[in-house]
């Protein structure tokens, strides 16, 4: 993953699991974010993120960190294992 997608990566692993509500966002029942809502509140929030980046940042994540729903249109966090 190159710097910017990692930016990116970090960013949205730290709004949704610390800070949804400061960029006015909330997960559904199941933990999913809508990627699109998501998108445009980062981006009225300051930062500069397309939906590209957002599926560039899930497709290769090496930890597979996030995962989507099965029609795409939502993200959320896995649980992963401080394990090594």
């Amino acid at each position: 993953m190159n710097k910017r997608l990692t930016r990116i990566s970090k960013y949205l692993t730290y709004i949704m699991r610390h800070e949804p509500h400061s960029i006015g966002i909330k997960p559904d029942d199941e933990g999913y974010f809508v990627v699109t809502e998501l998108v445009e509140k980062a981006n009225a929030s300051g930062k500069s993120v397309s939906v590209e980046q957002v599926l560039a940042v899930v497709e290769e994540h090496d930890k597979k960190l996030f995962s989507l729903s099965d029609d795409g249109n939502r993200i959320r966090i896995n649980s992963v294992s401080s394990k090594s």
